[in-house]
């Protein structure tokens, strides 16, 4: 159990911090952020596999310059809940790299593609080229397909 009650991360521990927080709807869709940039779809969902959260239906990711972030859908938001209850503040170390995944809800109802226009289904079974490749520092899963 993590007690954060004496944590740089407790968002309301004076009114100046509280002041600044949007208050959010619970979602299906969950963003995350804070990971490296080395980390893919498959590295996100094993961590969350492995503390035993709930499966997305789909996961699309981006990278800025400076770290990964992306969307999770849920098939619920019970399931977006529990997740964000499990997996908020996960610590841990990728290729030496250490990363403090923070999961936050968008207020979104579904996952929004207008900013996700280089986004794409990861399944598909075409051949990459070195456009394709380049183009990676965006994508999409969906699960269900």
């Amino acid at each position: 159990v993590q007690v954060f009650i004496n944590s740089r991360f407790l968002r309301y521990s004076t009114e100046k911090r509280a002041a600044k927080n949007r208050l959010v709807d619970p979602t299906k869709i969950l963003h995350f952020f804070a990971l490296p940039l080395e980390v893919d779809e498959d590295f996100v969902l094993k961590l969350l596999e492995d503390k035993g959260c709930p499966t997305p239906t789909s996961i699309s990711m981006h990278k800025s310059e400076v770290c990964s972030a992306g969307l999770l859908e849920f098939d619920s938001t019970e399931e977006a809940v529990d997740t964000a209850a499990i997996a908020n503040h996960l610590n841990g170390t990728h290729k030496g790299i250490k990363y403090l995944l923070k999961i936050a809800f968008t207020g979104k109802k579904s996952m929004p593609v207008e900013n996700y226009e280089e986004s794409r289904p990861a399944a598909g079974s075409k051949a990459k080229g070195k456009k394709d490749e380049e183009e990676d520092s965006n994508t999409s899963r969906n699960f269900n397909d």
